[in-house]
């Protein structure tokens, strides 16, 4: 249900107190979220707190969210500065002070951006909303071949689009180029 959605309409369904598009969001983000927090050096207690936190922020402010397509890197933005206060916070508490400085030194250029490709998350976003503008045949077609977990053969896929295999190539190739196009309409660059 999570995929149906686009965050913008995810975020007007939460502000109406709809508790399924709550679920679906962080659904949608929670291993986003967890991860960064990982990434930044804390362990599983730590990124869990992060997580709780940085979704209770979102709660708290998404009637202040104007451009939900930025949700993905507002996300990356608020779980690197809590997951950075909790290694603060850590640092106070740690004894060893050489143990300090390499953990802070990492996790700061990570947060930084010397270590994490935090556009891949926003990227990734803005891929699922082209993907829902491409719509039809193309929609479905893409999505069997890159997203379903079942990763269906080509002789599967043909089954289920009822079209003949030998043309899942070559209008995989055209879908792609819409895809390109839309995508560059939405901002994303070449690279």
């Amino acid at each position: 249900m999570s995929s149906e959605h686009s965050d913008a309409e995810l975020i007007a369904a939460c502000i109406n107190r709809e508790a399924w598009a709550w679920d679906a969001l962080v659904d949608r983000y929670k291993r986003m979220v967890y991860s960064v927090a990982l990434h930044a050096g804390l362990g599983q207690e730590d990124a869990a707190d992060v997580f709780q936190t940085v979704f209770t922020v979102l709660l708290q402010n998404l009637h202040k969210i104007h451009a939900p397509q930025g949700l993905a890197a507002w996300l990356i933005t608020t779980t690197k500065r809590t997951s950075w206060n909790v290694l603060r916070k850590r640092q106070r508490e740690w004894t060893d002070s050489e143990d300090v400085a390499t953990t802070l030194s990492a996790a700061e250029g990570w947060l930084t951006g010397e270590r994490w490709e935090e556009s891949r998350w926003a990227d990734q976003a803005l891929v699922r909303a082209a993907l829902k503008r491409l719509g039809g045949r193309c929609k479905e077609l893409l999505w069997l071949l890159y997203y379903a977990h079942s990763q269906p053969s080509y002789q599967d896929i043909s089954r289920r689009l009822k079209v003949p295999q030998g043309s899942i190539g070559p209008t995989r190739a055209r879908c792609l180029q819409k895809m390109r196009r839309i995508l560059q309409a939405m901002g994303m660059s070449e690279a």
